[in-house]
């Protein structure tokens, strides 16, 4: 579901726990300032204060992100330019799609 632009963390939050959702992605392209960092530092705070545990992946991205710093803000993926919807639909299938019965046998 898109929400569109310029939402607000605390209505994102509700809305991902009224909809039960299992990933939250949010891009991010208004950069002066270092406002994506602030602004992923704040969802994962939200998010993080929302959910006793088990909350939903967390995924950020845009033009000047960097992928390697998805600890320092908190968040659970980081896709930086040039990404396509073809890679964040196949990080989401291998991170929330169930393995199949018998695959992790040997």
């Amino acid at each position: 579901m898109n929400l569109g632009a310029q939402v607000d963390v605390a209505d994102l939050v509700s809305r991902a726990q009224a909809e039960r959702a299992d990933a939250v992605l949010v891009s991010q392209v208004v950069t002066q300032r270092e406002a994506h960092l602030a602004g992923a530092r704040q969802l994962s705070a939200a998010f993080r204060a929302a959910y006793a545990e088990g909350g939903p992946l967390l995924v950020v991205g845009g033009p000047r992100f960097d992928p390697g710093m998805t600890g320092d803000l908190g968040v659970d993926k980081i896709f930086g330019r040039g990404t396509t919807p073809r890679e964040v639909a196949s990080y989401l299938v291998h991170m929330l799609a169930p393995e199949p019965a018998g695959a992790g046998a040997a």
